[in-house]
């Protein structure tokens, strides 16, 4: 086994010789930097001899929004597909199978819900599942009925295999989904949406070369030298914009618009990237609720996205990805706002060229980029009544180190078209944002169930997505922030009390 990790670690030497660090933001003062260095010469040391005597691991996965990928991370049953990402996890697959003596089994995968679906089983002590593959927006408060295996009690059942901290796990995001010491939930490369849910902008190349090149030079040095701002996309999108219709408003009817710009789940992602703050901790480092009137950066991403909408060649398409993504393609727009994955949704017969960049900074003062990632990723539990919690965890571990060394490249290829391997510069872009993915504690739990509020259009998970179009943040905010803090507040006392 040695060998054959020696010889995928040249591979990945090759393909990420010049990984970044990830920066700690001075913005975000209750994060915490990821140590993103290469991994040590055999991560998987743990795993070597282990036998696990050909026991199945049984998986259960929510799949999402209908992409098969939520399912595909884990289990191909198509063994003959000529699919590049499909090849890498059944060549994943079969290594772990190998290597462990197990066999990696997906028993179901449910239409989204798995919190509702299969409560009941977990409640009363199934073991027909090892590992539970939940959708974070419905499921993650699967954590508080103590049916998911603390992975930092796995050493009391000589269980202890994942190093959830090495780089091919999404360390932040586990840091932001776990409580002090508890550990419920992994995430990471491991789930193909996870790296297609990095939130991003795309440029077409054509356009932007022949409007903005003179003035501003390559995009990827505006990004490089830290000057990728909001005030920078505001002051080239009217230099973008033309009337061609001539009807003198801004419409989707044939006028060049500067950015296509869906106002909906990415304005959550860009408060992140903005570094908006939505957890705070107290004295005994226990998280509250920081979506407040007193959130400075709040109000600061606030008024900047009300002046993006309102600046002219802007149209906000709403919830409408399809038709931003369509138009962009089209030619029809210099910039358009959106996720990885809808690259190879609608991007694929794209004639043009086009740029991949990181979400902007709020400002020039903010030191660094961060990334944020859709909530309709999966995370990873270990049933607590599985009675294969070492197979489990040994499984989990191998699964998400080959899927960085392996799966990840293979995967973005697929998404942006080959420009992955064709582009250096956007290998540098993607690899920024693996790098910089943040987010907290309430940004995650913001569309549990404990934010559910009854009259309607109350839920955390919203408020930006509605508030955005108007100037009633405080107003909203006053209304709401109690309320809010008391869902944080219950989370973390239900918390407290699992053993």
């Amino acid at each position: 086994m040695a060998k054959r990790i020696t010889a995928i670690l040249l591979g990945v030497i090759c393909l990420f010789g010049s990984v970044l660090a990830l920066m700690a933001c001075a913005d975000k003062s209750d994060s915490k930097p990821v140590d993103t260095s290469a991994p040590e010469e055999n991560p998987l040391e743990k795993l070597d001899g282990l036998d696990f005597g050909g026991t199945k691991v049984n998986f259960i996965v929510a799949a999402a929004d209908g992409d098969s990928y939520h399912t595909r991370s884990i289990y191909v049953d198509d063994t003959e597909s000529e699919d590049p990402v499909d090849i890498e996890i059944l060549k994943r697959n079969s290594a772990i199978e190998q290597d462990l003596n197990v066999i990696i089994n997906l028993v179901d995968d449910k239409d989204q819900n798995l919190s509702t679906q299969i409560k009941a089983q977990l409640d009363a002590g199934t073991d027909q599942y090892d590992v539970i593959g939940a959708r974070q927006y419905d499921d993650i408060q699967l954590a508080l009925t103590g049916d998911i295996m603390d992975i930092n009690r796995l050493g009391d059942f000589n269980a202890d295999y994942i190093q959830w901290k090495n780089e091919y796990w999404g360390t932040s995001y586990i840091e932001a989904l776990s409580f002090g010491n508890k550990v419920y939930w992994l995430a990471g490369d491991i789930c193909l949406r996870y790296m297609g849910g990095y939130y991003a902008f795309f440029v077409n190349s054509g356009l932007y070369n022949d409007l903005l090149y003179e003035k501003y030079g390559d995009i990827y040095d505006i990004v490089n030298e830290g000057n990728w701002t909001y005030d920078k996309l505001i002051e080239m999108i009217p230099m973008c914009y033309k009337d061609i219709n001539s009807n003198e408003r801004v419409d989707v009817n044939g006028d060049l618009l500067g950015l296509a710009l869906p106002c909906w789940d990415n304005i959550n992602g860009m408060s992140i990237s903005a570094g908006v703050i939505y957890t705070g901790h107290d004295a005994d480092n226990m998280p509250y609720c920081a979506i407040n009137t007193k959130n400075n950066t709040l109000f600061d991403f606030m008024g900047k996205c009300y002046e993006l909408i309102n600046t002219k060649g802007v149209y906000d398409y709403g919830a409408d990805y399809r038709s931003a993504m369509n138009y962009f393609a089209s030619g029809n727009a210099v910039f358009v706002a959106g996720r990885l994955n809808q690259a190879e949704l609608y991007l694929g017969d794209m004639e043009a060229d086009y740029y991949v960049l990181p979400c902007p900074k709020l400002n020039d003062r903010q030191s660094s980029y961060y990334t944020a990632v859709h909530d309709a990723i999966n995370i990873y539990g270990i049933n607590i009544g599985s009675s294969q919690y070492g197979a489990a965890a040994a499984t989990l571990e191998e699964m998400a180190y080959l899927s960085y060394v392996n799966v990840r490249p293979v995967y973005f290829e697929s998404v942006l078209k080959y420009k992955y391997t064709r582009e250096s510069q956007a290998v540098k872009m993607i690899q920024m944002m693996h790098d910089t993915v943040y987010t907290d504690f309430v940004f995650i739990w913001q569309f549990s169930d404990r934010f559910a509020d009854n009259s309607g259009g109350g839920e955390l998970g919203y408020f930006l997505r509605n508030a955005v179009k108007q100037k009633a943040v405080t107003s909203s905010l006053k209304k709401n922030q109690t309320k809010w803090a008391t869902a944080v507040d219950k989370i973390v006392e239900e918390i407290e009390k699992l053993d």
